[in-house]
Parts: C-alpha cells; structure tokens; sequence
C-alpha cells in the first residue's frame, strides 16, 4: 500500500489501528500469520470486529470506508427495498452498508464459513430487523468439506485455487441448503434486493429461488466468477435490465440488473457510472 493510500485510508476510518491492520493484511497472510485476536473499528457508531491478516480489513475498507459512487454496493437511494437477501454476507460489512442506507428494510444473511459466521453474528446479530443464518444457498441441500487457505475470507467457496493469499489449503466443513426450500422455510415469498457474492454458486442460488420471487426482485447486485454467469444473464435478461463490466481474460465481474418493472422510476435517480466504479 502506497503512503497515499495509506492516508487516505486514515481519514476515512479515522484509526491508525484499522490503516495498519488493512496495510499489513496481506503480507502477514503471506507469512503464515494465522488466529490474531480479533480487532475492532469503529464505525457510524457501531463496532465492527474483524481478524487481521485476513481479507476482513480490505472487505470493510471496500464496502464501508468507500463513499458514494466509490462504494462496493453503491444503489440508488429510491430503491428502497422492504426485503433484503444478503447471500455470502462474510463478517457483514454488506449488511451494515445496506442497514445505513435502508434502515426500513428487514435484512437476511447467509454464511456458511462457521468461524466467519461467529464474527458476523458479533458484528450484526444484535440488530433490529436482522437475521443471519450459518449455512449457504445452492441448487441442494448438502454437507461439503471446502479447501481453504484460513486467509482469504472473500474467496471461502471458491473453486479457484490460484488467488490463495498464502499457506496450505485445509479442509472446512459447512453446510448448504437448497435456495427455495430455506426461502419457504423462512416465509419469505418476496426479497426486493438480492445482492449474491458465494464464488461460483451465483447460477446456482438464483436458479434456485422460487422463480416468482426473482422475477419480481426489483434489484439484484453481486459478482460472477465463471462461465455460468452466461446462461444466468440470459436468464436474468427478459425481465431485468442488465449493467456490467467484464475485463478479457478475468474471470469475475460485478453486475446490477434492475427490474424492468420498476426501471422508469429507477431511471434518472443515481448516477449510473457509479455502478462499476
């Protein structure tokens, strides 16, 4: 991280522990550093706790810190969804941004990486209108035992093993329910904003859900890492508009897809440039 950087990381979290924490995250991982205590930043008058010399400092860095069309999930404010799904919530960052944008809305998170799990609970259990749930969405119900390299918390369901930030790879046990069923056990017959980042199961967890359900999400954001993105923008296409940005030769992007049903209204009220920023 560059001295610029640096600063500008400082005036944002206005702490010198979270600036440091965030600098040195990846060359500790890379090191071999593993099971810091967990640490804590204060944000918006709320503590979030994250695990230094993981991805944990750099995913609150890119969701909280960064303002405006420079956030990780910038929406438009006219959104106003009353239904959130949160899938791949991590230590709860996303959760967090949403809540302060959306403090209406009622808000379900899915992890299913049990120790991030535990500082998700910590970071957003106690919140009104908040649910979190230890376990993953896909097209099964499912017990796997995933590699990991105990760093890269944003990578954890992953089937690319070329990102590792360092160490050996271990197994972790976690579980994964089938989309639709967790929705109708849940009672949830509506989710106005989807926002999905679970590594490659994006195909899967949105083919998934109860197909009313989707077609009348009014925004749906998140990121594709493989070649199922295709068919699922097919998918998505007749009944959403699509916003995206793909780079040749990688593998994920970001894209939003707003519902043609709401679009005029949508229309007019953000600045579009900022989605991919």
């Amino acid at each position: 991280m560059g001295i610029r950087h640096f600063l500008r990381v400082l005036a944002r979290s206005r702490s010198l522990r979270f600036s440091l924490d965030l600098a040195r995250a990846r060359p500790l991982a890379r090191a071999g550093v593993r099971g810091q205590p967990l640490a804590r930043l204060r944000w918006n008058g709320h503590d979030i706790f994250y695990r230094p010399a993981t991805s944990d400092p750099l995913a609150i860095y890119q969701v909280l810190l960064r303002r405006g069309g420079k956030a990780e999930y910038y929406l438009p404010p006219a959104l106003q969804p009353e239904v959130i799904l949160d899938i791949g919530s991590n230590i709860g960052s996303s959760i967090l941004f949403f809540r302060d944008q959306f403090p209406a809305a009622t808000i379900y998170g899915f992890e299913p990486h049990p120790e991030t799990f535990q500082v998700l609970r910590k970071n957003v259990g106690s919140l009104p209108s908040v649910q979190v749930f230890n376990y993953g969405l896909g097209a099964a119900d499912a017990a796997l035992s995933i590699p990991f390299d105990g760093a890269d918390f944003s990578r954890f369901m992953s089937q690319d093993k070329t990102a590792e930030w360092s160490g050996p790879l271990s197994p972790t046990a976690c579980q994964i329910r089938h989309a639709g069923r967790a929705m109708k056990s849940l009672g949830l017959t509506k989710a106005d904003l989807i926002k999905i980042d679970c590594e490659g199961a994006e195909y899967d967890v949105l083919t998934s859900l109860p197909g009313e359900m989707l077609r009348a999400s009014k925004w749906i954001v998140g990121e594709m890492h493989n070649e199922s993105a295709f068919p699922l923008l097919a998918l998505l296409a007749p009944h959403f508009d699509l916003d995206l940005k793909k780079r040749m030769f990688a593998p994920f992007f970001r894209f939003h897809a707003c519902n043609l049903t709401c679009a005029r209204e949508m229309r007019g009220t953000f600045d579009r440039n900022a989605l991919q920023q």
